[in-house]
């Protein structure tokens, strides 16, 4: 399509009414798209960062205990 028609007025509205009309999902999406790609509520709380400290916390007492022998 040519757009040697278009004068800045309708190239502004073009450019801005992906923000205005997007819903505050970003990226384009629909609303029901952005809900399912957030994060959601974890009830046992940060238990990523748990884990990652009790496996390095078991790394390191192994570590020691091969550097003591």
């Amino acid at each position: 399509m040519s757009e040697s028609h278009f004068d800045k007025y309708e190239h502004y509205n073009f450019d801005h009414d992906k923000h205005l009309y997007s819903g505050h999902s970003g990226k384009q999406r629909t609303k029901k798209e952005a809900e399912e790609h957030t994060n959601h509520f974890d009830p046992s709380g940060h238990s990523r960062k748990i884990v990652t400290k009790l496996m390095n916390t078991e790394a390191n007492k192994k570590m020691e205990e091969k550097a003591k022998q």
